[in-house]
């Protein structure tokens, strides 16, 4: 067999063995490490997962070798060593798959480029010509079963030993460099969004599922696959100077048995992964059976595909594609504490990823949940209620003193009864240990995605044992790390990056109740007025509803910062929750969906500010109320209350808030260190009232030129 000849059956052979389902493991356990090298290299390859056929997979194995003499020579050295042995066998798709990689891979003059005299040719001819695209062959009768796959025996030292082959007239393209280029390098590459599809495919998709019957289900980014059981859109947003992204999927299930650990996808600019995630899959049961698919970047959430199945049937599956108004996900920081929540039966389920692969049972009802979180609000309510915190900045020792020690009982019985109660799982107790040992630590950011959870994360009160001796505000979550609550939606459109583009301009619109301030001695409103007024933005302002139905959410507004400052009020029915301006107009939310429907999307994605008393409930009627409608209306991000607040004390956390976040900083970071500021200097914890319902990476870009320093100031005197 002659050098040539030779390598074509070796990749041929190999090609095959790398296309079993079990994947790298499998290949791992039969083949010396020169191959599994190999196989990592060429599966990492972009053309690898486009190629369909055993030929194209051949030649890239042949490319990949060629270009990367080290492995080449490993490779050989196993061959020669007869660590590597080529079976002979009887299959007319591998006999016609070696003949064309051999054609590939020999000196073919009627593959030369024509010659125009020059050496060369003409670049301007055409496409550059490539070696190896000759038309596939003609499709092969059914296949006979395969040849013996390599195994780790001594092969005939006639076939094992052969001399390095000639030069090849043109040679192969070299393998790409996988390593992905510095973020913001000077190489052109421009900050992009862009559309692909996420596919879930399973082999033999014409196949119904079979209970206790392992398959294998392939997750990958590129053109919507025609035979995959799922395939959604989704958004990849690069960064300037980033070429490809790494991304982790990993499956999670109650009804299928599912590898433990995620995999890497390395996703182009092109919008395709160049490799596959290969997971082996085992349903548990007949009938409906649900399989999630989660795609983070560092551990930070970006889409979720909720596939179910009915095993034992043809039919297609129903699927759901959660998302989240993320933006660039090359710049989104780590996510070291990430939880995700969604309704079950029985009460919740719980995806901790950091702590265990498989999905965690929550056995609390809906009521038993609001209770507890009923038990923090009407802490809250009581004391925004008393007059000396209302109408004063600082709050005195002995009432923030009580201020404590009902708050942080009322946020400690949350946490326990979430992960602590009678009927809490052993790995919901983890999940709970685990909370409370990453939240002791330095700075990081907690990031709950959820549907009908509507947890006041930055409250929970966190300690092992409750001890009223030993209180502390730096116990809560909210005053010691960034939080991040991010609504489980529908994915509908294209999410809007994490920088705010305050060029040519940065477009404020502020809208008021003016009625305010007859009934508040600090005057808030006429002091965020001036506040704004000064601020140097490109400002709108209003008070009336139709300011907010016909302009603000009109399709063609461009503003960037939505800002309201008003009254609210919530209701059982989200629907009827209400926004409050000027002469008590209102517009319920109901209006709104009609008025002001979702169809007409903000293409200028505003941050929305809800600075109102009740904007927020602790229930789920505001939470699936308000802050889903803005999110879906196209809003980057929503900031609300969490119930009443001062007025005043709204008034300058306002000012305080856009002045740091107009400085460039992150918009996480900016609500963390207002909190600790506003209690170190005032004894003042309400900012721990405000809810960050958005990225918390947002940040202005370019920064604005600074404006005279926000000095909360006393109240005028009544």
């Amino acid at each position: 067999m002659g050098a040539t000849e030779a390598r074509a059956v070796e990749v041929v052979v190999l090609a095959r063995v790398f296309a079993d389902p079990r994947g790298r493991a499998y290949v791992a356990e039969i083949l010396p490490p020169s191959v599994v090298d190999l196989f990592d290299a060429a599966t990492l390859d972009p053309q690898w997962a486009a190629a369909t056929d055993l030929t194209a997979r051949a030649l890239i194995l042949a490319r990949v070798l060629q270009s990367t003499p080290d492995l080449d020579a490993r490779y050989q050295a196993d061959v020669d060593a007869g660590r590597i042995g080529f079976g002979a066998g009887e299959d007319t798709e591998a006999d016609a798959a070696i003949r064309a990689v051999r054609r590939a891979l020999e000196p073919q003059a009627d593959m030369e480029p024509p010659s125009d005299g020059l050496l060369g040719g003409d670049e301007s001819a055409g496409d550059a010509w490539v070696p190896g695209a000759t038309p596939p062959p003609a499709p092969p009768p059914p296949p006979a079963p395969p040849p013996p796959h390599p195994v780790p025996v001594p092969a005939p030292p006639s076939e094992a030993r052969r001399v390095p082959p000639p030069p090849a007239p043109a040679p192969l393209p070299p393998a790409p460099d996988l390593a992905p280029p510095a973020v913001g390098g000077d190489d052109g590459l421009a900050e992009a969004a862009v559309s692909t599809w996420l596919n879930a495919e399973l082999d033999q998709p014409d196949v119904a599922l079979s209970a206790a019957a392992a398959r294998t289900l392939a997750v990958f980014f590129g053109a919507q696959s025609t035979t995959a059981a799922a395939a959604e859109p989704a958004t990849v947003t690069f960064a300037a100077g980033q070429a490809t992204l790494d991304v982790s999927v990993q499956l999670v299930s109650d009804d299928f048995t599912v590898p433990p650990v995620p995999q890497l996808l390395r996703v182009t600019r092109e919008g395709t992964s160049v490799n596959r995630a290969l997971f082996e899959i085992t349903p548990l049961h007949p009938g409906r059976s649900t399989l999630s698919v989660l795609v983070t970047v560092n551990g930070n959430f970006l889409q979720r595909l909720e596939v179910t199945f009915d095993v034992g049937s043809t039919s297609s599956p129903e699927v759901t594609n959660f998302g989240r108004p993320v933006g660039a996900a090359s710049v989104l920081e780590e996510r070291r504490a990430a939880l995700q929540f969604m309704p079950a039966v029985g009460g919740y389920q719980l995806i901790a990823q950091q702590v265990s692969p498989d999905p965690i049972a929550i056995r609390i009802t809906p009521d038993e949940l609001g209770a507890r979180i009923a038990g923090v609000r009407d802490v809250l309510l009581a004391t925004v209620k008393k007059k000396q915190i209302a109408l004063e900045m600082t709050i005195s020792p002995a009432d923030g003193a009580q201020f404590l020690q009902d708050l942080a009982f009322a946020g400690f019985r949350l946490f326990q009864s979430i992960f602590a109660g009678p009927e809490a799982s052993e790995d919901l107790r983890k999940v709970g240990v685990w909370l409370r040992e990453r939240l002791a630590g330095d700075l990081t950011t907690l990031q709950v995605v959820s549907s009908g959870f509507p947890v006041p994360w930055p409250l929970m009160y966190l300690t092992d044992r409750f001890d009223p001796a030993t209180l502390s505000w730096d116990n809560f979550i909210g005053m010691r790390h960034v939080v991040e609550q991010i609504p489980m939606a529908e994915i509908r459109a294209l999410p809007p990056a994490t920088s705010i583009d305050s060029t040519p301009d940065m477009a404020v619109r502020v809208l008021y109740n003016d009625s305010i301030d007859d009934s508040m001695p600090s005057k808030p409103v006429a002091a965020q007025r001036q506040y704004w007024e000064g601020r140097g933005v490109d400002l709108a302002e209003g008070t009336a509803v139709d300011d907010l139905v016909k302009t603000a959410l009109a399709p063609s507004a461009t503003d960037k910062v939505l800002y309201l400052y008003c009254h609210a009020e919530a209701a059982d029915d989200s629907d009827a929750s209400k926004l409050i301006f000027t002469g008590s107009q209102s517009v319920t939310l109901g209006q709104l969906q009609v008025f002001a429907p979702l169809e007409d999307a903000l293409p200028s994605h505003p941050l929305v500010f809800i600075n109102a008393c009740e904007s927020g409930t602790l229930t789920p009627d505001f939470y699936d109320g308000f802050v889903p409608y803005f999110l879906a209306k196209g809003a980057r991000g929503v900031i609300g209350t969490e119930c009443k607040t001062p007025g005043l004390f709204a008034s300058e956390w306002g000012k305080a808030f856009f002045d740091e976040l107009f400085a460039g900083k992150p918009l996480g970071e900016v609500v963390l260190a207002l909190r600790r500021r506003f209690l170190t200097d005032f004894n003042n914890p309400l900012g721990l009232l405000y809810g960050v319902h958005c990225d918390t990476d947002t940040v202005v870009t370019p920064a604005l030129t600074a404006a005279s320093p926000v000095v909360p100031s006393a109240p005028a005197p009544v």
